[in-house]
Formats: structure tokens, sequence, C-alpha cells
């Protein structure tokens, strides 16, 4: 029996969805509930980064089957 890369790789895509919201909202909640700009700033880098984390998560299997010839969209 095979081991079920696709299935392994959607459970922890939907992991790092459940993270992503988690770390958006008390980054949200941060943001608005702080005085200091420094502090404000870097917790809109944190927001910024997560929201490119996750457009990339969705869009590599999609390119790398693209330029791999694979059927694999995930």
């Amino acid at each position: 029996m095979a081991f079920d890369f696709v299935s392994l790789a959607n459970s922890l895509k939907t992991i790092a969805v459940f993270l992503a919201t988690i770390t958006i909202a008390y980054a949200g909640f941060s943001l608005v509930t702080n005085r200091s700009p420094e502090q404000r700033n870097e917790w809109k880098e944190i927001i910024a980064g997560v929201f490119i984390g996750i457009v990339l998560l969705y869009l590599v299997p999609l390119i790398a089957a693209q330029l791999g010839g694979g059927s694999y969209c995930g």
C-alpha cells in the first residue's frame, strides 16, 4: 500500500490555514490595542507575512505541476 502524499499535503494545508487564522486574529488584536508605532509596524509585517505565506502555500503546488508536467493540484 502506497503512502498518500496528497492527503498529507491537504491536512498540512488545513493546519496551516488554522494557525494562520489564529496568528492574524492575535496580530490584529495587538495592532488595534498597541500604541507604540514600532510595535504596530512589526505586527503589520507579521500580518503581511502570514498572507504571503498562505498564498505561496496554495500557489507553489500549482506552479510545480505546470513546470514539472505533473498532475498534482492538491
